[in-house]
């Protein structure tokens, strides 16, 4: 690693002087350094030598730098340049310990990350813009099958960019087959069904089209109602062979009419029965594009753009929608990506108290 942190340095030190391909003399230790447009190419590979290779996959026209016209050369200068940046922001990775931000939470697939910087500045996570408050924290979550690294960006107010290359543990999740059940029950919605999925799907999109600035999520979370976990995050079946979408949240086992509690603050931003999968729905918006959901609910008890606190009221446990016995379902999503509640509450409690009941 040091040698490549060292032939990257020496390119940005050699950086200023070449427009075209040129060979530079070699450094100590028959250390080689070719530079062309290969760095953006993808040609360029880092071997497990200490040097720097270009692959013979590069086409004429790459090779020839003289035949580029004036616009040709520019375009590639400035595609260099960015090359060049994303090195030197790549060489900040691996330099310990990042001095503006701070990260807590779940570093495994489902979880959150809870982040703190300097107020304005800018959040990426793999190059995605990260909404930041304006006391500086933030939130990040990663995906049941999300990728097992990520990097997330600082850019602080000067100017000055820190990185954070971090590792996403991997895990196992339960998988059932069943075989042998009638097709019908299995795939496929008459017109009927698939107009009303439409039109939930339509408010559900207008529902999570905004969220607040307001870090709700930094009070933390709590069960919304006390009992037996009768399903998690992640599961998933697989009928007569078809694989259906995992499952998406936390499911409680509870009789019916249990009283359902917000788990932390934040504003309704949906609260509707007659869903076709869902039935009795509401949606929590925590902040930062951090929701809650609640499903199969009997009774709603609060409106759209209600500001709810935690523990307050918000209904009852049902049966409604596409379930097959009362239960309430909690999921969660951060910009879309379902996460595991289960994660941010822990354990469910053995001794069941006033919550849920």
């Amino acid at each position: 690693m040091k040698s490549v942190l060292f032939l990257a340095g020496f390119m940005l030190s050699a950086c200023a002087g070449v427009t075209d391909m040129q060979t530079a003399d070699a450094p100590k230790e028959g250390q080689a350094l070719i530079f062309t447009r290969a760095l953006s190419s993808g040609a360029l590979k880092i071997s497990s030598e200490p040097r720097i290779e270009i692959s013979s996959e590069l086409s004429a026209p790459d090779l020839a730098p003289n035949t580029l016209d004036d616009s040709q050369k520019l375009e590639r200068q400035a595609e260099y340049a960015e090359v060049m940046l994303q090195v030197e922001e790549r060489q900040k990775v691996f330099d310990g310990k990042p001095q503006h931000f701070k990260l807590d939470g779940q570093f495994v697939q489902g979880g959150l990350v809870f982040g703190q910087t300097a107020p304005g500045a800018k959040v990426r996570l793999d190059g995605d813009e990260v909404m930041v408050g304006e006391d500086g924290r933030f939130v990040v979550g990663f995906g049941r099958d999300s990728a097992l690294s990520a990097l997330i960006s600082v850019t602080l107010p000067n100017g000055t960019v820190e990185s954070k290359a971090i590792e996403i543990e991997d895990r196992d999740f339960p998988v059932q087959h069943i075989d042998g059940l009638d097709q019908s029950k299995v795939s496929g919605f008459t017109e009927e069904q698939l107009a009303k999925i439409a039109i939930d799907s339509g408010k559900k999109k207008s529902a999570r089209a905004t969220t607040q600035s307001t870090a709700d999520w930094a009070t933390g979370f709590e069960w919304p109602i006390l009992g037996r976990i009768s399903g998690v995050f992640g599961s998933q079946r697989i009928l007569n062979g078809e694989p259906k979408r995992p499952h998406s949240g936390v499911d409680v086992a509870a009789p019916q009419g249990s009283i359902i509690h917000a788990p932390a603050p934040g504003i309704v931003r949906l609260a509707e029965t007659g869903m076709y999968f869902e039935g009795g729905l509401v949606l929590i918006d925590h902040g930062h594009w951090l929701e809650s959901a609640f499903l199969h609910m009997s009774r709603i008890d609060v409106k759209s753009g209600q500001r709810v606190e935690k523990g307050d009221v918000i209904g009852a446990v049902g049966a409604t929608g596409r379930a097959t016995g009362p239960h309430l379902h909690w999921s969660m999503k951060w910009t879309g990506r379902l996460v595991d509640p289960q994660l941010l509450v822990g354990a469910m409690p053995e001794e069941e108290g006033a919550v849920g009941h």
